[in-house]
């Protein structure tokens, strides 16, 4: 009787602890960590499908050729759910594991971040924003604690802000974790403050705050939501064959630094527009010359460790790959858009889990190369 009298207060103890920690806590507690299927967990906005949905059509070639048994392998071992390979316009492999279909939507995670800055580009092409070089608090209220003329565009687009922030979603009491399991983002708008040095536009820190300041941007300066930016400017014209869904906080803005769910076809119009330098078929949809900014390192930044940061532009990553010059999205869990335009191709990977290494100095790693590989394998 006395053991389970110690095992009732146990429970009632953890019961009311648990109560009295913040919703996101508790939300990261019960959930553990982030998983591509995580939109179910939020309230969304809904991104329509394009009234005129175009398919992709598929090259006379389509999965003639495949990776390696040794790349599938891979692509198992990281509970790989899609990898879809474009060139010249027609899809030329495509494979779906986990259970996942064409029809699957699947986390974006921070691929999203690109679609941000794509349409941050949008809205300066329509005069919406005068400049990247603007005074955020002009568009963004919202942050509170950040003085006036201290923070630019152009520093958050490139993740030189310098924002008291680490970027950390395994620790469940982090602004990220807030930020991701939270329902109130203009509360986590209003905790962020710069930091006391001299390091904004110099340091590169990733911090998905950053992004999340994008979102609020595009959101105050057009009186809609991302989501309705996203649907007007890309998913439409783009042809998108399917509903997308960006999830949201109580109020419905848009966890815009992540929790763009769409399908892997879908997500791949968003590359092959890149890949065209702003064009979907005949129609100029993003400024050329915002896209070649886009995908231009910001090389007069240094990271932490003082390289040179040569992988890195407007929200969007770089890599060098046998000589290949590849602009990438990319998710916490190995999603991917990779541009080749070299190859004229394009490859999306989604899936469940990726191998990382933090000593890495450009953020990259062999995981991330052997998608790379994989895609070349099945090219012409």
């Amino acid at each position: 009787m006395q053991s389970i009298k110690k095992i009732f207060l146990a429970v009632l103890v953890f019961a009311i602890i648990y109560f009295l920690l913040p919703y996101h806590v508790q939300m990261g507690l019960k959930h553990n960590f982030a998983n591509v299927d995580d939109y179910k967990l939020f309230s969304e906005q809904k991104l329509k499908k394009s009234s005129t949905p175009k398919a992709w059509l598929l090259s006379e070639n389509y999965n003639k050729k495949i990776p390696s048994q040794e790349l599938l392998d891979f692509f198992n071992e990281r509970q790989t759910c899609a990898f879809l390979v474009i060139q010249d316009g027609k899809i030329v492999y495509e494979h779906y594991m986990q259970n996942y279909t064409k029809e699957t939507i699947s986390g974006s995670f921070s691929m999203a971040k690109t679609v941000n800055a794509l349409l941050i580009g949008k809205l300066i092409e329509l005069g919406k924003i005068q400049s990247l070089e603007d005074d955020v608090k002009k568009y963004v209220p919202e942050l509170t604690q950040i003085p006036s003329g201290k923070l630019t565009i152009k520093e958050v687009i490139t993740m030189s802000a310098d924002i008291d922030w680490h970027e950390s979603y395994w620790n469940i009491f982090s602004m990220t974790a807030e930020s991701y399991y939270g329902n109130d983002l203009d509360k986590l708008m209003g905790k962020l403050t710069l930091r006391d040095g001299n390091q904004q536009g110099k340091l590169w820190e990733y911090q998905s705050c950053c992004t999340q300041i994008l979102g609020y941007v595009i959101r105050n300066v057009t009186k809609k939501s991302v989501a309705e930016n996203a649907n007007a400017y890309l998913w439409q014209p783009l042809g998108a064959e399917s509903d997308a869904l960006w999830s949201t906080d109580k109020n419905g803005m848009e966890k815009s630094f992540c929790c763009l769910n769409a399908t892997t076809r879908d997500f791949a119009k968003l590359g092959q527009m890149v890949l065209q330098n702003g064009k979907w078929d005949s129609t100029q949809i993003i400024a050329a010359d915002f896209i070649k900014a886009l995908t231009t390192p910001a090389s007069y930044l240094k990271d932490v460790n003082n390289h040179t940061v040569d992988w890195y532009g407007y929200q969007t990553w770089m890599i060098n790959y046998e000589n290949h010059q590849i602009p990438y999205f990319r998710g916490i869990l190995g999603q991917f858009i990779f541009v080749m335009p070299d190859k004229n191709a394009v490859i999306v990977r989604l899936g469940k889990k990726i191998e990382k290494d933090d000593a890495d100095p450009k953020y990259q790693n062999e995981d991330i190369r052997n998608y790379i590989k994989a895609g070349l394998e099945v090219l012409n």
